[in-house]
C-alpha cells in the first residue's frame, strides 16, 4: 500500500461512522414522523335533506391536535395524524357533508369529546384495532348555547400487516354522525322545544265560568244586582256599595314548527261573596257605578297585554318579565281604581260619573272592536 492508499483508507474509516450514524438518525427520525391520513370528499353528500349547517367544529379532547393516535407500519408502533388540527379536517369534512347555509337553518356545533386510532400488532400478519368517536351537537339561541344530543361508536378490527384504507375507514366512522343528527332533528322539529326559534305569545280570554262564586268578564254579560252576594262589612261606612275585581293569569306552553308558542290565559272577574250592596242603595245609578270598576280592571288588563307584546320576551327567561308586568298592572289597577272613586265620589259627583262613563265605555268599546 502506498502512501496515497493509506491516506484514502483512514479517511473512509473516519468518515464510515458518520455516515451509518446520519443514516441511523435519519431512519428514527422517519419512524416518529406521524402517518398522515388524508379525509376524502365524495361527490355527493351524505346528506341529501338538511335544515342545518355545520357552523363549527371544536376539539375538547384532552390532547387536542391534529394527532388522533398510533398505527403499525411495517411491524412498527408510529404516530397518526390528519392533515391539519381536527378542529379545520372535521369543519371542512362536516361542512362538504352538509353544505346549505341559509338564515332559516339550524347552526349546528360540534363539539369532539374522542377521536382516536389505536393499533396493535398481535402476531405474525396481524394487526388489531380500535377506532373511537363522540360528539355533541348543540347551537346557540339569543348567544345562549342550547344542547341538542350526542352521538357515540366505537369499532374493533383486525387486519394483516399490508396497506390498509384508513380514509375509509374513517368515513366510515364520521359519516354516520351527521346522519345521527339528521334523523333526531327530523323527529324532534315541531315537538322537542330545544329546536323552537322563537317564542309565540297568544292571548285567551277567560268568560265563562266554572266557580258559582265567581264572574268572569264579558262584555256580553254586565253585572247584575244579584251578583252581589256578601254582607256589608264595614259597619258604619258611607258607601252603598263595593265589587270586588280583580285579574290572573295561567300559562302553558307548547313546541309548534319552529316556535314555542305562550299561551296566557287571562281571567278578569268579580268574586260574588266579597261584593256587596244595601237594599237602599241597588239602583241602576249604582250598579253602573260598580259595572266602572269591573270595566277598569278590564282596561288594564288589556294594557297588561300590550306591554308584554312589545316587551323582549325570550324562550330562556320570559316568565320574571311576566311576572314583573303583572305586578306592575296590578298596581295600576289599585291606582285606577282609586283615581275612579276620588274623582267621582264614589259615584255621587253626577257631572264626574258621566265623563268616566264616556271615557271608559270608549276603551272598552275599542278593546273589543279590534277583537
Amino acid at each position: 500500500m502506498n502512501w496515497i492508499q493509506y491516506r484514502l483508507a483512514n479517511m473512509l474509516k473516519s468518515i464510515l461512522p458518520m455516515i451509518l450514524f446520519i443514516s441511523s438518525s435519519l431512519l428514527s427520525f422517519a419512524q416518529n414522523d406521524p402517518e398522515i391520513i388524508a379525509l376524502p370528499k365524495d361527490a355527493s353528500s351524505v346528506i341529501r335533506t338538511n335544515k342545518f349547517f355545520v357552523q363549527n367544529v371544536e376539539d375538547k379532547r384532552k390532547i387536542k391536535g391534529a394527532g388522533i393516535g398510533k398505527l403499525i407500519v411495517f411491524g412498527k408502533e408510529k404516530p397518526v395524524s390528519l392533515g391539519n388540527t381536527v378542529e379545520k379536517e372535521l369543519l371542512s369534512y362536516w361542512s362538504y357533508s352538509a353544505p346549505k347555509r341559509n338564515d332559516d337553518f339550524l347552526p349546528l356545533y360540534i363539539s369532539v369529546k374522542d377521536f382516536q386510532i389505536s393499533e396493535k400488532r398481535t402476531g405474525p400478519n396481524k394487526v388489531t384495532g380500535d377506532i373511537k368517536l363522540e360528539v355533541t351537537f348543540r347551537y346557540y339561541r339569543n348567544t345562549v348555547p342550547v344542547e341538542l344530543t350526542n352521538y357515540q361508536t366505537s369499532a374493533v378490527y383486525t387486519r394483516p400487516e399490508k396497506d390498509f384504507d384508513y380514509p375509509k375507514l374513517i368515513k366510515q366512522l364520521l359519516d354516520p354522525a351527521l346522519i345521527h343528527f339528521q334523523k333526531w332533528m327530523v323527529t324532534n322539529t315541531g315537538k322537542n322545544p330545544v329546536l323552537a326559534k322563537n317564542l309565540k305569545l297568544v292571548f285567551n280570554e277567560i268568560t265563562s265560568t266554572d266557580k258559582s262564586d265567581t264572574v268572569f268578564y264579558s262584555i256580553r254579560r254586565p253585572l247584575v244586582w244579584s251578583d252581589f252576594q256578601g254582607q256589608k262589612n264595614r259597619p258604619g261606612s258611607r258607601y252603598a256599595a263595593a265589587v270586588f275585581t280583580s285579574f290572573a293569569y295561567e300559562g302553558h306552553s307548547y313546541p309548534k314548527d319552529n316556535d314555542i308558542v305562550l299561551q296566557l290565559d287571562l281571567k278578569t272577574f268579580m268574586v260574588k261573596s266579597m261584593s256587596w250592596g244595601l237594599a237602599e242603595a241597588k239602583n241602576a245609578g249604582t250598579l253602573r257605578h260598580e259595572q266602572l270598576h269591573f270595566d277598569i280592571t278590564r282596561i288594564v288588563v288589556e294594557r297588561f297585554k300590550k306591554r308584554l307584546e312589545a316587551a323582549e320576551l325570550t324562550i330562556e327567561d320570559y316568565d320574571s318579565e311576566i311576572q314583573y308586568q303583572f305586578l306592575e298592572a296590578f298596581r295600576e289597577m289599585n291606582t285606577e281604581q282609586e283615581a275612579y272613586d276620588n274623582a267621582t265620589g264614589h259615584g255621587l259627583n253626577a257631572g264626574e260619573q258621566a265623563a268616566w262613563d264616556r271615557k271608559i265605555s270608549k276603551e272598552i268599546l275599542d278593546i273589543y272592536s279590534r277583537q
